[in-house]
Formats: structure tokens, C-alpha cells, sequence
């Protein structure tokens, strides 16, 4: 029998990414401060280091239960401790957090309005593939998981 294979085209991160760049490049073009920018950067810093530090706990959590934080490599385990317990998808929670965040503090309604764009990327065609692969690799117990860890939060 075959092997089940995640077939995606690039890394998650950068499908995720190609919009909210569109958004960036479009930003300086079109002066679409919506907020004054202490209030932006004081919203938009914390959010942004939000989002990176929960990216490093959840790549901490799969190197420290020997699994590569790379999408798309062979997965042997279910892990469900660190930023896991909470969310099945962690790394994409932190990226959007941390495009909201550096959105917020550029200040641009481009930035922010393309997250959405990426968003829908991951939700609708990254994670349902992850899963349908997580569910024939690791059967019963991905499954467990599931019913048990919410998708996002």
C-alpha cells in the first residue's frame, strides 16, 4: 500500500504570506493610516510579539517531542502538550497573530484587510489537507485528538 503524502505546493506560511505582501506593497501606495501611531504601534508591537513567541512554543514543542516544525515532513506522533493542548494549529494561529500585530503597527487597512485573504488560504485548503493526511497516518488516535483540541482556538 502507498504511503500517504501531504501534497502542498509551497509552505503553508508562504501561501499565507503572498496576500498580506499584495497588502504590504499596496500600503505604499495608498496612505491608509486609520490610527494614530502611538496608538497603533502600542496595539500593534504586543500583538506581533504575541504571535512570534507562541511561533517559537510551538516549534519548541515539536523539536522537543522530535518532530520537524516543517509542514508538509512525515509526522510520527500526536502532540498535544505546550501551545497543543489549546490548538491543533498553533503555528498558524501565531501567524495571523503576528500579521494582525505588524499590520496594527504599520497602521495599514491594506495589511489588515489582506489577513483575512490568507486566512481563508490556511482554513479552507492547507488544514483540511493536513488533516485528511493526519487521519491516515495516525488513525484513531488523530482522531482522539480532535474531539478533544479545538482547530484554531
Amino acid at each position: 500500500m502507498k504511503e500517504p503524502e501531504l501534497n502542498l505546493p509551497t509552505y503553508p506560511f508562504v501561501l499565507f504570506g503572498i496576500p498580506v505582501v499584495i497588502g504590504l506593497v499596496v500600503h505604499f501606495f495608498w496612505d491608509s493610516s486609520f490610527l494614530p501611531d502611538g496608538v497603533a504601534l502600542g496595539i500593534g508591537i504586543p500583538v506581533l510579539v504575541t504571535g512570534v513567541l507562541l511561533g517559537l512554543w510551538s516549534v519548541y514543542t515539536m523539536v522537543s517531542q522530535g518532530e520537524h516544525p516543517e509542514p508538509g515532513r512525515g509526522t510520527n506522533v500526536i502532540i498535544d502538550n505546550g501551545p497543543f493542548r489549546f490548538s491543533r494549529n498553533p503555528s498558524y494561529v501565531a501567524l495571523v497573530l503576528s500579521a494582525t500585530g505588524f499590520g496594527l503597527a504599520l497602521n495599514s487597512i491594506p495589511v489588515l484587510a489582506s489577513i483575512p485573504v490568507g486566512f481563508a488560504v490556511l482554513a479552507l485548503w492547507i488544514v483540511p489537507a493536513e488533516e485528511r493526511y493526519l487521519s491516515q497516518v495516525l488513525k484513531d488516535d488523530y482522531l482522539a485528538y480532535k474531539r478533544r483540541v479545538r482547530r484554531w482556538l
